[in-house]
């Protein structure tokens, strides 16, 4: 379309992207945001104390801009925030924010799978079968390398 295009070539040319009044209008009721890392582990740590149900860094993001949604426009209607990602794909993030960062240096000594174990304690759920099923699955790749053996070891593979 051409005001994709306008856009784009605006963006090329000026390092922005702009949308046009027209565009803004039909966007009036959308709210945006961002939160810091500090934030999502807020809310990852505050949903946790306050309920005992761990959400993940992509969760959190939501339930922090959503209480920024709250604060500035006062608007108190129930809401869903729905989410898709597993805290068990994110482990260590999760139980740092849990447990605000105490135990941080063992969680970064700690394997992937212990972590895994540990988050499962610390949050009183169960293990995604998917994860589980990593622990009995077998090692399909073994291969080794330096960074600057990446391009050889690329080619072997390729043939």
């Amino acid at each position: 379309e051409a005001a994709d295009r306008e856009l784009m070539q605006n963006l090329a040319k000026d390092g922005k992207y702009e949308i046009t009044d027209a565009m803004k209008k039909e966007l009036a009721d959308f709210y945006g945001n961002y939160a810091s890392e500090q934030e999502t582990a807020d809310a990852i740590a505050k949903l946790y104390s306050d309920t005992g149900y761990v959400i993940d860094p992509h969760t959190a993001v939501a339930a922090a801009v959503y209480g920024k949604y709250r604060e500035e426009t006062y608007d108190e209607t129930k809401t869903v925030i729905a989410s898709t990602a597993s805290p068990y794909k994110f482990t260590r993030s999760v139980m740092e924010a849990i447990d605000e960062g105490k135990y941080a240096p063992e969680y970064d000594t700690l394997p992937v799978l212990e972590q895994v174990d540990k988050l499962s304690a610390l949050a009183n759920t169960e293990i995604p079968r998917a994860i589980e099923e990593i622990r009995t699955a077998p090692v399909l790749h073994t291969t080794e390398c330096d960074v600057d053996q990446m391009p050889e070891t690329v080619r072997a593979f390729l043939k």
